[in-house]
């Protein structure tokens, strides 16, 4: 077994009996509040990060909140893709455009305004591309960063369609 430590989010701020009865529940926990929502840092004992994430899941919404996202640092712009991987921001802003190395930069995950990467998607692009771009400990995160980039879009997804019966069927993409 292995702690793995993440921060789930409930989008409103907890009374106090709210987060006696969160701690009464889940002992591996702490709470802070934050812009009108509470930040649940998990420090959770499992066989995985996954299995980790769903026992803690599990454990809040046991206690009677409901979770909206597992927060994580996924979406960066290219100039803070540059930060990361100790490169120039117009050295990141070719790769992108295909203008420079192999190809295959992951696509923007908006199309207007800010341009948002997923570093969960990039991070992999760079290990397999440029790994000199990365130092040692990076290499180490990346299946960390994807696991709850993953995770956060899930309960994201989980939390819009909650009641919905239209959504039902939505299930089924996980499988597909």
């Amino acid at each position: 077994m292995k702690t793995y430590e993440f921060t789930l989010v409930v989008d409103h701020r907890l009374s106090d009996e709210e987060t006696d009865v969160l701690f009464d529940r889940a002992d591996d926990v702490t709470t802070e509040r934050e812009l009108g929502r509470t930040l649940i840092g998990c420090d959770r004992r499992a066989t995985s990060l996954a299995d980790a994430l769903v026992s803690a899941l599990r454990d809040v919404e046991a206690a009677g909140l409901m979770v909206s996202s597992v927060q994580g640092e996924d979406l960066v712009t290219l100039k803070e893709i540059a930060a990361r991987t100790g490169r120039s921001y117009e050295g990141v802003r070719l790769l992108a455009a295909g203008q420079r190395g192999p190809g295959g930069f992951p696509s923007p995950m908006s199309s207007e305004g800010w341009t948002l990467y997923s570093w969960a998607q990039v991070r992999p692009w760079f290990v397999n591309h440029a790994p000199d771009s990365l130092v040692d400990d990076e290499l180490l995160k990346v299946e960390h960063d994807r696991l709850i980039a993953a995770a956060d879009h899930l309960v994201r997804a989980r939390a819009l369609m909650r009641g919905d019966h239209l959504a039902d069927g939505l299930a089924a993409l996980l499988s597909a």
